[in-house]
């Protein structure tokens, strides 16, 4: 297991609220049946009560979504909202492959479509509105701007791992993955149904299996989680030339990992944004070894 640094992200006392507000929104969505919101309520105050609060945000993330799976009786309560995001998503697909292979540098615009697609969040607060995003990312200034050297990487990588963060998220990081046009990418998707989080079945829905070979880190975390994940993503991640993370949850449990990582993510709350030393709702490509 590679060594961490002092710049590992652990939770808050913000996270705290931040968790409440993310359950009153599974309530508004009706993600919690009516029935079932006083006893999911009281679940979450009493997990809180005793949180170890030295743990990650997504590690926090994980016990919360287990605990309201349990409380509701359903393994996987997003995957409608899943199947609509990677729907619409594809059928946008044609313009945003059109816009890219218009573009004068189709790597940063892809780049930049494939950051933008990291909006579409249900995690903890968190409102979006995908076409205004995906239309201000092409031409917003990057908070943090490694593109160029990550770029560099890619064209001389042998291997690459791209870990995948979020469902509709996952169409434009494919068109990113088209036009690297790299002959050895990995993608890496979470072993198990957590919020809106990337899957082998959002995977295949989008035909991203028919161009990547596809891994499950083992861990159903909302991030990558290294004390959980299985032997074959541990192998990836350990001996790939280049790593691309995608998205905050991420980013947020690989901070301060020694591996060449390039996170590529939508600073979506204070916490992070200030981590970054960029503001919330910045986006930015960033590798830690060139700060």
């Amino acid at each position: 297991m590679q060594s961490r640094t002092s710049n590992q992200i652990k939770m808050t006392y913000d996270c705290i609220p931040c968790a409440i507000g993310s359950l009153l929104k599974l309530f508004k969505n009706g993600v919690v049946p009516q029935s079932k919101q006083d006893e999911s309520v009281r679940a979450l105050l009493k997990y809180l009560s005793e949180i170890d609060l030295n743990q990650s945000p997504p590690e926090l993330g994980r016990e919360m979504h287990e605990l309201i799976r349990h409380v509701i009786d359903n393994p996987d309560p997003y995957y409608h909202i899943k199947q609509k995001y990677n729907l619409d998503l594809l059928e946008k697909y044609p313009t945003f492959k059109d816009v890219v292979n218009r573009s004068k540098n189709p790597f940063q615009t892809a780049m930049r479509l494939a950051i933008a697609g990291n909006i579409i969040d249900f995690g903890p607060n968190h409102d979006f509105n995908v076409d205004e995003t995906i239309k201000n990312a092409l031409n917003a200034t990057l908070s943090i701007d490694h593109s160029e050297s990550l770029k560099t990487e890619i064209d001389k990588a042998n291997s690459i791992l791209y870990i995948a963060d979020n469902a509709g998220e996952i169409v434009l990081d494919r068109l990113f993955i088209e036009t690297i046009d790299h002959n050895n990418i990995t993608l890496a998707v979470r072993g198990g149904p957590i919020i809106n989080d990337v899957t082998e079945d959002d995977v295949r829905q989008v035909g991203l299996d028919e161009i990547t070979n596809t891994i499950s880190s083992g861990d159903n975390s909302p991030g990558t989680i290294m004390t959980r994940v299985n032997k074959e993503f541990e192998s990836f991640f350990h001996n790939s030339d280049l790593i691309i993370s995608k998205g905050q949850g991420n980013y947020e449990g690989l901070a301060g990992n020694t591996q060449n990582i390039y996170f590529m993510l939508m600073a979506k709350c204070d916490h992070v944004a200030e981590h970054l030393g960029v503001k919330t709702g910045d986006l930015v490509v960033v590798n830690e070894h060139l700060q």
